[in-house]
Order: C-alpha cells, then structure tokens, then sequence
C-alpha cells in the first residue's frame, strides 16, 4: 500500500475566457495547482490560455467540450442544435441513450480538438472533459481509438468516495449526479485499467464546487485525503475558488498533512 499522499489539484476551463485564464495562472503560481485543462473550442480565449500557459510551465491537459459552445470539425449534425451549438449535458445525455448521436460525429469532433490541442504545442499526455462528457455511458469507448492513436495515456476518472455521496445526501440535485457519475465512473474505472490507460485512485471536487469551495471545506478536504494518488478538481475561474487556493491557511495545512503536490 502506497504511504504518502500524492496530490494533484488540476485546474478546469484555461482557456474559457481571459478572466478565468488570469486566475488559474494565479492558482498556479500562489497556490497548489498542479496542471490545468484547456478548453480548445473558444477562439481567442483559447489562444490565449494556451499561450500564458506555455510562458508559465503549467502541465496543460485536453479538456474534451461537446456540451458548450461551437465544434471544431465542421458537420458533426447530431452534436449541434439548431443554431449550430452543442446540446448542453443533460440533453446530450438523453440523446446518447435513444442512440441519437453519431458515433461518426464523436470520434470527428473528438480528432479535431487533439488536433487543435497539439497544434498549441502541447504533448497529448491528460485528457478529461467539460462537464465530465467522457463518462456518460457510450462515449468513452468510441474515444477510445483516436486517444490511443495520438498517444494520450492519463484520463480522469470521477470516482467520487462513497462518503462524498452521503455528504451530499441532504441536497437531493447534486446527490442523485453523484450516484450516476459514481456508476458510470466505476465502469469507466474497470475499462480504462483494461485498455492500458491511466488514472488517478482517488478524486475528490465535485461537491466542493462553487458556491461550495470554501476555505473551510476545502480544510476538510485535506484531512480527507488518503495515501495514494488523489486528483482534486478546482475550477479558479469560478467565484471565489482562486482566493481559496491562494490562502496561506489551505497551503500549511496541505503541508501538514504531508501531502506531496504534484505538476503534471
């Protein structure tokens, strides 16, 4: 069993707009962020992060989007509604089950990201995704062969502990997309392992997520963590998140706690 406790707290969204590139920079160079994910669709903003990212020697990951926003690769018709948008998750997800999404228009839109994602001069090590698209049920295995192909080998799993779920209980909302992220994720867990892929045992922020992320939570996450490698999603672009994790307090006690931060 593993004995010191390996943490990554991996910054969603470089890249949405420059607020948000500004302030996870911020959590990056004042505080315990590790790496960021970067949203490759959002034109200047994108290039943006890209670029301060690279100035800054932030570990930069994919962060796959097909629930916001406009794709990369063109006609990808059962992505997009009407006016040429992606259906936002929960729509996406309803779609996905009556079998209404090309896998075609999948595996196109997903090629055109990394391609755009390598084209920033990044290295195709993480990928994850907006609003945790890989994990729904179908999408992961039809990804599956252009991340190998391209050589990606880290992908976040959303393991939520069983713990984290009854903290939630009392909020019925945020519990119940525990559960199906909770399930989905733990099969998402199995296949990756069987397709030689990556991924952290441990994951932790879904709750702590705005208005949630406070420094008092996030105390309590610490005291949390377990021995082995645990990813903690932070998004610094959210309201208040950045100064959380730019505290002195939150800083000493993850020394404390022996953690050892990692970048990647």
């Amino acid at each position: 069993m593993p004995k010191d406790k390996l943490v990554l707290f991996q910054a969603d969204d470089l890249g949405f707009d420059s607020a948000t590139n500004q302030r996870i920079i911020a959590s990056f160079k004042k505080g315990p962020v590790g790496g960021a994910s970067l949203i490759v669709n959002r034109g200047g903003s994108t290039e943006e992060g890209a670029r301060i990212a690279l100035n800054e020697g932030i570990p930069v990951g994919l962060h796959f989007n097909i629930t916001e926003g406009y794709p990369l690769s063109g006609e990808v018709p059962t992505l997009v509604r009407k006016d040429g948008q992606f259906y936002p998750p929960a729509s996406f997800l309803f779609r996905m089950r009556l079998g209404k999404i090309d896998p075609r228009d999948l595996e196109r839109e997903c090629r055109a990201q990394v391609e755009k994602f390598l084209s920033l001069n990044f290295k195709p090590v993480r990928f994850d995704s907006h609003n945790h698209s890989h994990v729904m049920p179908g999408v992961f295995p039809v990804l599956k062969k252009t991340l190998q192909e391209y050589g990606f080998r880290f992908v976040r799993c959303p393991r939520e502990t069983k713990a984290n779920f009854f903290r939630a209980m009392p909020k019925i909302g945020r519990s119940l997309e525990l559960l199906f992220l909770s399930l989905w994720a733990e099969a998402l867990y199995r296949y990756l392992k069987e397709e030689g892929f990556e991924t952290s045992q441990y994951f932790t922020g879904i709750l702590e997520q705005e208005p949630n992320f406070t420094l008092w939570r996030a105390l309590k996450m610490v005291k949390r963590i377990l021995p082995g490698f645990t990813e903690i999603m932070v998004h610094p672009g959210h309201s208040g998140e950045m100064e959380v994790l730019t505290n002195v307090e939150l800083l000493e006690a993850l020394a404390q706690a022996g953690v050892v931060l990692l970048k990647r």
